[in-house]
């Protein structure tokens, strides 16, 4: 394994929570050098090795399109075995391996890639330690060719919440920012991408389940001490109060110097209504805090306080109040 040691800063949260806009907000400092996509590396690469050994017949009969396209009709019919599994694995950067997509390729080329596959799987009999051996692989191999020794390295995927454990285990130089919304505005945040953007078609019963996942997931590892000093929640609300007052907050966490000059640059230079694609059926939209209330329909906030009401109640997010504070 390499022995390159450098910070890192992984920002997560529910989808829709603002992460982008946090993660632009750190990206503009000039110690900092960002991944350009979401590489969803936990996802990809760690979690089939969890999920796909122990799939009943089944279930992978229901998904046996899914399972032709990346592993072949071996698995389908057999079960996993390792080797189907970092087939998969390539097969998926292929796949992902295209302009404005998420995935892998934000931090190898192919060869790079399939050299560091190679090389991962040389390392350990268990599967799963070879698989968080290419991603730690795979960031370093994207830290180097920045060629910006000194520099923290920040990476912006979501759903990456479900895996601040792992993250924070593997790499004692990491840090975690967690972006917390209310669960209502994450609801019309999806619902008006839903027509425009397929992968926002979840609903909103789908999306506020979603949420509470990540509200219990981002908890239960701030409430860990061996974990929660390096974890920094910062809540979408109290971003857009007071913006400045927030970045300091973070750059504090995340150990970078900071003067009133550059944090004005930064949120002036990072706000939302200057950025061009932004608005209805973009994934930027215009961020307002309690938009729930005029897009969400009678019947979907009676939803969401039948599937969360509790976990809203419990963050302060009340029907009629919405909560400037912090964790």
């Amino acid at each position: 394994m390499s022995n390159v040691t450098y910070p890192k800063l992984f920002v997560v949260g529910c989808p829709r929570s603002g992460t982008s806009w946090v993660t632009s907000l750190i990206a503009g400092h000039p110690e900092v050098v960002a991944v350009p996509v979401e590489t969803h590396a936990y996802r990809l690469i760690y979690e089939p090795f969890l999920t796909l050994p122990d799939q009943p017949l089944a279930h992978r009969l229901r998904s046996w399109k899914g399972i032709l396209r990346r592993y072949g009709p071996k698995p389908l019919l057999l079960g996993f075995a390792p080797a189907d599994i970092w087939r998969g694995i390539l097969r998926d950067y292929d796949i992902l391996n295209h302009p404005h997509s998420h995935g892998l390729h934000g931090l190898a080329n192919t060869a790079d890639f399939r050299v560091l596959v190679a090389a991962a799987q040389k390392n350990s009999k268990l599967a799963s330690v070879q698989a968080e051996d290419l991603i730690q692989l795979l960031l370093d191999r994207f830290f180097q060719q920045q060629n910006c020794p000194g520099l923290t390295l920040l990476e912006k995927t979501p759903l990456h919440i479900r895996y601040v454990d792992r993250i924070l285990q593997r790499f004692p130089d990491a840090k975690v920012v967690e972006v917390i919304r209310d669960g209502r505005d994450v609801c019309a945040s999806y619902n008006a991408l839903a027509t425009t953007q397929p992968w926002a078609n979840i609903g909103t019963a789908g999306a506020i389940r979603q949420w509470r996942r990540c509200i219990d997931w981002g908890e239960r590892y701030r409430a860990q001490s061996d974990l929660s000093p390096r974890i920094h929640a910062v809540r979408y609300e109290d971003l857009k109060s007071d913006t400045a007052a927030s970045l300091k907050h973070l750059f504090d966490f995340a150990n970078l110097s900071w003067n009133d000059a550059q944090i004005s640059h930064i949120v002036r230079a990072t706000d939302i209504n200057s950025i061009r694609r932004r608005g209805k059926g973009q994934y930027v939209r215009k961020g307002a805090v309690g938009d729930w209330k005029q897009s969400l329909s009678p019947e979907d906030i009676s939803l969401c306080q039948e599937i969360a009401g509790d976990r809203l109640a419990d963050l302060g997010y009340s029907e009629t109040r919405i909560p400037v504070q912090s964790i």
